[in-house]
């Protein structure tokens, strides 16, 4: 009888400090919440999402692939956050670069060009480029690098001096009037029935096109070459009061040196 009441004695003693480790504590821990939900030992977490798409939530934030820049948006067309007014608004967009993608690589070598824009710039592009979808409640769109026609970093409105165009692009000054060329060449400035410029001075251009090995090709072009280009495809800009256009290089058809003007009289 003796040993039977030890072992009684013990058994009691094991199931109070069970009973204290597995319900009391739990529930003086967790300022006594219920008997069942004490007894749990991992509590359902309800997961909610940082990220949307439109009106579905994501778990993490938007990555863009390959060349792909993902640009939130400016909220009104037709003038940057700065101010800058865009030629033909409605056929223009602007806004800030959000993510970038790691590049493209070209299908033979494999090599990826070197990246010419980054996060933080600012960007323009034509009306039919990218995607577009609100991200995380604010207007963005998705582009290819390609279809960027203007960049420049800050805040305010682009200049000369941080104006870029991308690879392939050209930034003329619109020349208004008729001009000639050095040797008597001349040029009607403007497609007469259209309205559109026709000729321009180079105020900004970068590489051309890059080959497998992922070097940009030279232009033959300069800053103060004056050019003749086709209309075609091209897209409208004023800076700082001056009418711009940017062109891809391969539609220029010619160029000349802009005519010096004499110190006497330029004083």
């Amino acid at each position: 009888q003796l040993l039977l009441r030890s072992f009684a004695m013990r058994a009691t003693r094991r199931s109070a400090w069970w009973f204290l480790l597995l319900v009391v504590a739990p529930r003086l821990a967790g300022g006594f919440q219920p008997l069942g939900q004490a007894l749990r030992r991992v509590e359902p977490v309800s997961a909610t999402a940082a990220y949307t798409i439109d009106a579905m939530e994501v778990p993490g934030p938007l990555v863009p692939l390959t060349n792909f820049l993902l640009v939130k948006k400016d909220e009104g067309r037709g003038t940057t956050s700065g101010g800058l007014i865009l030629a033909k608004a409605a056929k223009a967009s602007s806004g800030t670069v959000a993510a970038v993608g790691p590049g493209k690589e070209h299908k033979e070598s494999g090599k990826v060009p070197p990246r010419f824009v980054d996060v933080g710039d600012r960007v323009t592009w034509g009306r039919y480029a990218g995607a577009e979808f609100k991200y995380c409640g604010q207007e963005h769109t998705l582009l290819k690098d390609t279809d960027i026609t203007l960049m420049w970093n800050g805040d305010g409105d682009p200049t000369l001096d941080t104006a870029r165009v991308p690879p392939g692009k050209v930034l003329l000054k619109v020349i208004k009037k008729a001009a000639s060329t050095n040797t008597g060449i001349i040029f009607d400035a403007f497609d007469r029935e259209n309205d559109v410029p026709l000729e321009g001075e180079v105020a900004k251009v970068c590489g051309g096109a890059y080959t497998r090995d992922a070097v940009a090709l030279p232009l033959d072009l300069t800053v103060g070459d004056c050019v003749r280009f086709r209309d075609y495809d091209t897209k409208d800009v004023k800076l700082q009061g001056d009418d711009y256009v940017i062109i891809d290089a391969n539609v220029c058809i010619c160029k000349w040196q802009k005519k010096k003007v004499p110190e006497a009289l330029s004083e």
